[in-house]
């Protein structure tokens, strides 16, 4: 009896380094491929840590092109706010020359309408009249020349000669 439990005893003993080994081997197993994963890994993070870089670089460079274009942007539209105000003052200036300008013919056609309405006639028939027989005589007058004896811009020359084509 003693010799039974003595072989049972071995045979249980060898059982359980049987199941012991193979437990050792299926855990090397699972450390082999816990080695490759690892290595996996680390290349995984190195591609990217140098893709995290170039991203990195790229949107620097993005910034750095969106502020070399908000410059050029900034530049032109301090250029379109003097050309709008060169142009506003050209406007007001040619406003203040054409106000001029029919105030002058307003003033030249007044007085020849006032000595035709005293004859007792219409003013405006006699105008009419008076443009159709004299040659050169023009309904809308010119104004006068500025002192020099030429308009002083071109933008009153332009006004002179559209006033010349209406009449």
């Amino acid at each position: 009896m003693n010799a039974w439990v003595s072989i049972s005893l071995d045979v249980i003993m060898i059982g359980l380094l049987l199941a012991g080994l193979m437990q050792a081997i299926r855990l090397s197993r699972h450390l082999s491929t816990l080695r490759a994963s690892r290595l996996e890994m680390e290349r995984f993070v190195q591609e990217f840590n140098s893709t995290v870089l170039r991203a990195e670089a790229g949107i620097k460079g993005l910034k750095q092109a969106a502020r070399d274009s908000g410059d050029d942007l900034e530049k032109l539209v301090e250029k379109a706010t003097m050309l709008r105000d060169e142009l506003q003052f050209i406007v007001e200036s040619a406003d203040q020359i054409a106000s001029r300008l029919s105030q002058t013919a307003t003033s030249a056609v007044r007085p020849t309408v006032v000595q035709k309405a005293e004859g007792g006639t219409s003013g405006m028939a006699e105008m009419k009249t008076e443009a159709s027989t004299k040659p050169g005589l023009h309904a809308v007058p010119k104004g006068p020349e500025p002192k020099s004896g030429a308009p002083s811009s071109k933008a009153e020359k332009e006004l002179l000669q559209a006033l010349q084509k209406l009449s």
